[in-house]
């Protein structure tokens, strides 16, 4: 999608707006912002700074007086925070339904408190389970953390919250393995921590990409980036450890296992999907630089292990010529296709 900016320096560059009417123009394409639109950005991060301000004051409020406050106080000062939460979010819902100006109350403003509650629902859990020591673990917290706020999450329709609930699991199923080693299709924790949440991932990536064609407040692409950014990192450490493996393996004339081989499948094809989707499908410059930072690592990593060892020297040398081309080469090559973009 080409931004107002970039449609108006076209039109500049092709003086298809008259000197006198440059002012206007940047007005009307919202380039340049109005009074309002100010006041409008200001109250916003006022409120959201606000916020996240009594969240943390919170938070850090109960671990500084941990031992001077009684178990039945901490409790009160955080479920009154949440029910605090709950009641101004409905308030703030209820004026902005009824607001026939929609700048008296930010749709996004009325949402502060739900994200404020649902974090606060969390720090409730912790602090139950430190209080009377339930034994539970902690990849339970965070599993039924995220489980409980479910509803506020599907209520809210707010990314940050989403993004606050995909974390959750993600580190429910990091401490998970971490905890229970021995459980899943690898004999390893990190392996099973590293494919689960590539897994996970790239589930919830397809998913979000998917519905945001249908819902508005979804088109907001930090969201995404980050889940595949995730994606990105779990499949290329695959990589990487596998290619450190292979010549440990290679050198005690050991074969490699299944579960050796299983990401020279997964990572060429998780490639090949993510230039399909983000170069024809979905133009998305971010995800294509990604993906070539992931190539990048891999074959750095490849040519690391395997010519240093035989060609000292003149390895490095040429491990310096070929990180550089393959850089430059990148870069020339998302510049050429972001200038296939601009109309």
């Amino acid at each position: 999608m080409i931004s107002n900016r970039n449609q108006l320096l076209e039109l500049l560059e092709q003086q298809a707006i008259e000197e006198q009417h440059i002012d206007q123009a940047l007005l009307v394409s919202g380039v340049r912002p109005r009074p309002h639109n100010w006041l409008s950005f200001i109250s916003q991060l006022l409120a959201w700074c606000g916020g996240l301000a009594l969240l943390f004051a919170v938070v850090f409020f109960i671990a500084y007086n941990w031992q001077q406050m009684g178990k039945f106080a901490k409790f009160a000062l955080v479920e009154v925070i949440i029910i605090v939460s709950i009641l101004a979010y409905y308030r703030l819902a209820k004026r902005g339904e009824n607001a026939a100006n929609h700048d008296e109350v930010q749709p996004s403003l009325s949402k502060i408190p739900l994200l404020i509650a649902a974090v606060c629902f969390g720090v409730l859990l912790a602090l139950f389970g430190q209080t009377y020591q339930t034994g539970a673990d902690p990849w339970q917290l965070f599993f039924n953390w995220a489980l409980l706020i479910t509803p506020w999450v599907i209520l809210a329709r707010l990314n940050a919250l989403w993004m606050i609930w995909i974390g959750l699991f993600n580190i429910a199923m990091m401490l998970y393995y971490i905890n229970f080693s021995a459980v899943g299709l690898f004999f390893s924790a990190e392996l099973n921590a590293l494919w689960s949440l590539f897994a996970f991932n790239s589930l919830m990536l397809i998913v979000w990409e998917r519905a945001s064609q249908h819902y508005v407040w979804l088109a907001a692409r930090w969201a995404p980036r980050i889940l595949a950014v995730v994606c990105g990192v779990c499949i290329t450490w695959l990589m990487v450890w596998l290619i450190v493996d292979s010549s440990y393996f290679y050198r005690r004339n050991t074969p490699l296992s299944y579960q050796d081989w299983l990401p020279i499948v997964v990572w060429p094809v998780w490639c090949a999907l993510m230039y399909v989707t983000y170069r024809r499908v979905k133009a998305d410059l971010f995800m294509l630089a990604g993906t070539l930072l992931s190539v990048n690592v891999i074959v750095i990593s490849f040519l690391t292990t395997h010519l240093l060892d035989n060609l000292h020297e003149l390895g490095f040398l040429l491990l310096s010529m070929t990180t550089i081309g393959m850089a430059t080469g990148s870069a020339v090559w998302l510049r050429r296709v972001n200038k296939e973009w601009q109309p």
